[in-house]
């Protein structure tokens, strides 16, 4: 028997925020559960809707959607009772929001389909926002003249987006552009990495430049600015949609990032948990005392192995419950930061009770130790 979570406060540390008043219909919303995502290769309609009919992770959003509407289990009914009650949006992304529990959400400014001041309007919880520091590099490799102009607009925009924007960490999706072997190069070495950007000598990839040099270089140099700053780092690990360098996710190919000096003072959470590759990542948490391992799933809201109980347990008998943090990394529409957020306590609630049951914990420390999960660990954070 499960530890009962239901009631549980949640801090997702981790999601995107949604254009307001979108409606549902299968074709837009099933695009979530394509297999590869809207990112892939050779679009073709027809076969990604057979697909879908045949996704057990679509099944499941219709079924659990249908029992919190109150209605027919059936997409028809489903998608016509979902866009009526969402015709209040605020008023129903309020009932979402209460239904999960969730209190605290940290968006990712990479993805904003909405302004910010808008979203908070929508969203009946306290909101934090990271900053993704791939999109500013894309355009300072544009702008900047000279090495030492781009370095002082990156400081400068480093800065501001914590004293003035009041962003409380900075994210990294190096793992889509050069992976995860961050190595430790000098300054001498990523100001090459950019004069030869300028020459045009540079692999340049949908993103831009490759620049790898540089890019690590300016990784370390986030990490030494959020220390001084009280802000964490969140770095994306393991698998994700087909843009992803895939023999370059592993969260292993970290460890040597993480050793250096001002990496080892500031939060670091690996988002995703290197999904995957759950034990190079949990093992990761458990040796460095800065590490988190966060929760969500790579690609929401289709891979549900990734919060399902046998993860969960996994993780609970690597990582101390003080470093492993719930995210969801959902995007696009609220039912997916919902269905997260239910789905994570469904799955950690079993995971705890089965060591319970077994003795190795008490009731009383099962249920600490997801209020660690789900709400305090991130509320810490959020709190330096």
């Amino acid at each position: 028997m499960g530890v009962d979570l239901r009631r549980q406060p949640v801090t997702d540390i981790h999601c995107f925020s949604f254009a307001p008043g979108a409606t549902l219909a299968k074709g837009s919303f099933g695009r979530m559960f394509m297999a590869g995502g809207p990112t892939v290769m050779s679009y073709r309609p027809a076969l990604r809707q057979r697909d879908l009919s045949a996704s057990v992770a679509y099944r499941r959003m219709i079924h659990e959607l249908s029992i919190f509407l109150h209605t027919a289990d059936g997409e028809a009914e489903v998608f016509r009772r979902r866009n009526e009650t969402g015709k209040d949006f605020a008023t129903y992304v309020g009932s979402l929001f209460k239904d999960a529990g969730i209190e605290r959400i940290v968006l990712d400014n990479g993805i904003e389909p909405v302004r910010f001041d808008d979203f908070r309007r929508l969203v009946p919880a306290k909101i934090y926002r990271v900053f993704r520091i791939e999109p500013l590099l894309k355009n300072l490799l544009t702008s900047s003249r000279s090495f030492g102009d781009l370095l002082d607009s990156f400081d400068d925009a480093v800065l501001f987006a914590v004293r003035k924007d009041g962003f409380v960490g900075f994210k990294s999706v190096i793992a889509y552009r050069t992976g995860l072997e961050v190595g430790a190069p000098d300054e001498t070495e990523a100001r090459r990495s950019f004069q030869a950007h300028r020459k045009g000598k540079e692999q340049v990839e949908w993103f831009g430049p490759r620049v790898k040099p540089l890019r690590d270089f300016l990784l370390r140099r986030v990490a030494g600015m959020s220390g001084r700053l009280g802000a964490f780092l969140q770095i994306h690990t393991g698998l994700g949609d087909t843009d992803v360098i895939a023999d370059k996710c592993n969260p292993l190919l970290l460890k040597n990032f993480l050793k250096l000096e001002e990496v080892s003072k500031i939060p670091v959470i690996l988002i995703h948990g290197g999904f995957p590759y759950t034990a190079e990542a949990a093992w990761l948490a458990s040796v460095f005392p800065n590490v988190y391992f966060e929760l969500s799933t790579p690609f929401p809201p289709t891979f549900l192995p990734a919060l399902g109980r046998r993860r969960f347990r996994d993780v609970l008998e690597i990582v101390p419950t003080s470093r492993i943090i719930y995210g969801s990394d959902a995007i696009e529409t609220p039912e997916n930061h919902w269905l997260s957020a239910r789905m994570a306590k469904q799955a950690l609630g079993e995971a705890l009770g089965d060591l319970v049951a077994e003795g190795t914990m008490d009731e009383d420390e099962a249920r600490k130790g997801g209020a660690q999960i789900l709400d305090s660990n991130g509320r810490e954070l959020l709190a330096r």
